[in-house]
């Protein structure tokens, strides 16, 4: 995910260097154009974010799971135990 981020940000760097061109070159009138541009790009990128956000939050999701899991285990396995050792308490 991370190389796929940085790959989408070089993207990201190129177009606003390419509308920062077109702007410095644009004809009279023309701004509108450009303003659609730049707000479409600006859109492009909030959406890379949310897709980034969406991704960090799907591995924290993943990882609390494994840790749930794992807690989960643990509380079983005490109770098994417990239950063991009172059983054997029990036939002494």
């Amino acid at each position: 995910m991370a190389v796929a981020t940085d790959s989408a940000t070089d993207v990201e760097l190129q177009q606003a260097d390419s509308l920062e061109d077109a702007a410095s070159q644009s004809a009279p009138g023309s701004s509108p154009f450009l303003t659609a541009s730049a707000l479409s790009a600006t859109v492009r990128s909030q959406a890379l974010v949310q897709k980034m956000y969406a991704a960090e939050l799907r591995e924290e999701a993943a990882k609390l799971a494994h840790e749930n899991v794992l807690k989960k285990e643990g509380a079983a396995s005490a109770t098994n135990l417990r239950q063991a050792l009172q059983s054997l308490l029990q036939h002494k």
